[in-house]
């Protein structure tokens, strides 16, 4: 990996959430000697205190929004295939209504068309996103794809819309992607490449393009393979490990994280408003069926459920650590909780 490769994932995460703080931190406590340091003696104290007081303040800047909980695609680390919630897409009518009972009372900075399904199944996605651009232009949007139904005409009306970023989920090379996803391999390559050479065609800068793929056992012997192939055609490539989905998978998965294991309270209840295909409001992404419905945002608006009992009441458990709460008690966020609060 050269360093014009380095400069060029730079470049990409100094417009994300966190920005170059963020991956650096991560890299220095997961990929360098420090990482012995992570969950130990002075680790604790010193980000305990800071833990605190930054529970302190409550500001969420992020909305993830589930456009649709429908996909077609099969991945063996993902809980969609055993997830009981009905299927359906949100409307346009509903999106509108969701984001106006947020927008008033919350300094949205990220909107990400995320969740449990494929957002391109949504055949209104592009009316979402414009309207998000026309209402709303400061917020910076942000997209997940499996790419499979990202056909030449969704690419180019994708690239006329105000977009900071496309994550490509592939998960695999030719040899493992159809066991891992379910979809063909040569038809979401395809979708992406068309989607890069217009892009470069146009000579815009946005939407970044990120590539990713989840460390599993059946991906394990090509990841090589994958992250060359991708890194000179794309923004950035992004390698992760998965979650386990509060105990529903354990498929492929495999090391634990790099440091010392110790839960602490979780950065994304403070920064994130994660919303339901129905518009519940829940505690994250890893909720995925649902279970803790904090308040709907089609009968209330977004400082009624935040000023609720039940929320301040989350709220105050995860601080003091306390993780007794459905998802929670299962949940295996200790990477992401062990660093999260530098930021």
């Amino acid at each position: 990996m050269g360093l014009g490769y380095l400069l060029k994932e730079a470049e990409y995460y100094k417009h994300l959430d966190g920005g170059l703080k963020r991956i650096g931190i991560k890299y220095l406590f997961a990929k360098t000697p420090l990482k012995k340091l992570v969950n130990t003696g002075i680790y604790n104290f010193i980000y305990s205190g800071l833990m605190k007081r930054k529970t302190k303040k409550f500001s969420p800047y992020m909305l993830h929004i589930e456009n649709t909980n429908i996909c077609n695609a099969t991945c063996i680390m993902c809980p969609h295939v055993k997830m009981k919630r009905s299927k359906k897409i949100m409307s346009q009518a509903d999106f509108e209504k969701i984001i106006e009972n947020i927008a008033p009372f919350a300094n949205i900075k990220y909107v990400a068309v995320t969740g449990f399904g494929e957002p391109l199944a949504d055949k209104e996605i592009i009316n979402k996103i414009k309207y998000l651009n026309k209402m709303h232009p400061e917020y910076q949007i942000n997209i997940y794809t499996n790419a499979s139904l990202m056909t030449e005409k969704i690419s180019d009306e994708l690239l006329k819309l105000n977009i900071l970023k496309i994550n490509f989920s592939i998960n695999g090379s030719r040899n493992t992607y159809k066991k891992i996803m379910g979809l063909d391999y040569n038809k979401s390559v395809k979708n992406i490449l068309y989607f890069l050479k217009k892009k470069k065609e146009l000579g815009k800068k946005f939407p970044l393009t990120n590539v990713s793929a989840m460390l599993i056992k059946d991906n394990k012997e090509d990841i090589n393979e994958f992250k060359k192939y991708w890194e000179q055609k794309v923004d950035s490539v992004m390698l992760y490990l998965p979650s386990d989905w509060v105990g529903s998978i354990d498929e492929g998965i495999l090391d634990k994280v790099p440091f010392k294991e110790k839960r602490w309270a979780c950065a994304t209840l403070w920064r994130t408003i994660s919303i339901d295909v129905k518009g519940n409001v829940i505690m994250c992404c890893r909720d995925y069926e649902s279970k803790v419905v904090l308040g709907n945002l089609l009968k209330q608006n977004i400082k009624q459920i935040w000023e609720s009992e039940k929320f301040k009441e989350l709220l105050k458990k995860q601080a003091n650590l306390d993780f007794c709460m459905p998802v929670c008690s299962r949940c295996n966020n200790v990477f992401d909780s062990s660093l999260d609060w530098w930021n």
